[in-house]
């Protein structure tokens, strides 16, 4: 069973509906009535991180910034943090990885408001719950035919930092960095959002092809992705299929409007972010992949599954 259908079957089980929800689940975070957006994010250790890869404090970074990530991706600005340790007996790693998430929190401007914790005899797990509020969100359901296909920063840096470690090497310093320190696209999320420009938009922690297909399915939509125009972090050594099938770059991948590239650029610059169009939307399903020469391929599915059917992908 994929992680996709064990998602579905567990929304089956505990969603029923509410009158204080404006949207459940099935995207980036959830939307109350008022205006509260919510979204939780786990971090496993030996699954999302190792500590004989990076520090303590790193992945309580990593962990604070990889959840405020899903606010990002709804247009949300943050409000707060909760965060939830299970850890050893041993106070000073807790007291580590609650800094890493306290400075995520500062860089954006918010604190950790509550939590809990408990003894675990292993592994590491923390769950950061992100507070935020918004008048309206931008989902993943909104591409449509026409609109272009936008992605903020740079991919693939992340992954080629786990394939280093995996190898028993140590990764390039940009690549690294780009693991151990998430970007913060909260202003280009919500800004974005505030402007109407963004139409559907999810942050790529799976990878690009697969959180494009997360789109596509949600919108009805084909998603069609230009190779040639992705572009792959400095420290991928302009490795493409980092960037198309690693995870955790905690971009974001949006759809707009044909003709708002000079508003859209306008804004990115204003936050100082660089954004690329790399697609567009048609009448279809899924995924393509479109080469120099306009051939077409239909890519793996690519990406992280914590639940792999035999065969598929697992990443880490």
């Amino acid at each position: 069973m994929s992680e996709a259908e064990l998602v579905r079957r567990l929304i089956a089980i505990g969603w029923r509906g509410s009158r204080a929800v404006r949207l459940g689940p099935g995207d980036d975070a959830a939307f109350l009535r008022g205006g509260l957006v919510v979204a939780t994010d786990l971090a496993v250790e030996d699954v999302h991180f190792r500590f004989d890869w990076i520090t303590p404090e790193e992945a309580g970074f990593r962990a604070g910034a990889a959840a405020l990530s899903d606010l990002a991706a709804m247009g949300a600005a943050p409000e707060g943090l909760l965060v939830s340790l299970a850890v050893p007996d041993e106070p000073k790693l807790a007291e580590a990885l609650q800094r890493g998430v306290r400075d995520a929190g500062d860089r954006v401007g918010v604190a950790v408001i509550g939590g809990d914790v408990s003894r675990s005899p292993g592994p590491v797990v923390m769950d950061v719950v992100t507070v935020g509020r918004a008048r309206t969100v931008v989902t993943r359901g909104g591409a449509e035919v026409g609109q272009e296909v936008w992605v903020s920063g740079s991919l693939g840096g992340s992954a080629a930092a786990v394939a280093a470690w995996s190898a028993g090497t140590e990764p390039d310093p940009a690549a690294r960095r780009r693991f151990t320190v998430p970007p913060d696209r909260i202003p280009l999320g919500s800004g974005l959002a505030g402007a109407e420009l963004a139409r559907s938009m999810i942050d790529i922690s799976d990878g690009l092809v697969c959180d494009a297909g997360r789109v596509a399915e949600a919108s009805g939509a084909m998603i069609v992705i230009d190779r040639d125009r992705v572009p792959v972090h400095p420290g991928a050594a302009l490795d493409l299929n980092l960037a198309l099938e690693g995870g955790e770059d905690y971009e974001l991948m949006f759809t707009a409007p044909a003709g708002a590239e000079s508003r859209i650029v306008a804004l990115a610059q204003e936050v100082s972010v660089t954004v690329n169009r790399i697609g567009w939307v048609e009448e279809g399903t899924g995924v393509v992949l479109r080469d120099a020469r306009g051939r077409r391929s239909i890519p793996g599915r690519g990406g992280y599954d914590h639940f792999p059917s035999p065969g598929s992908r697992r990443g880490r």
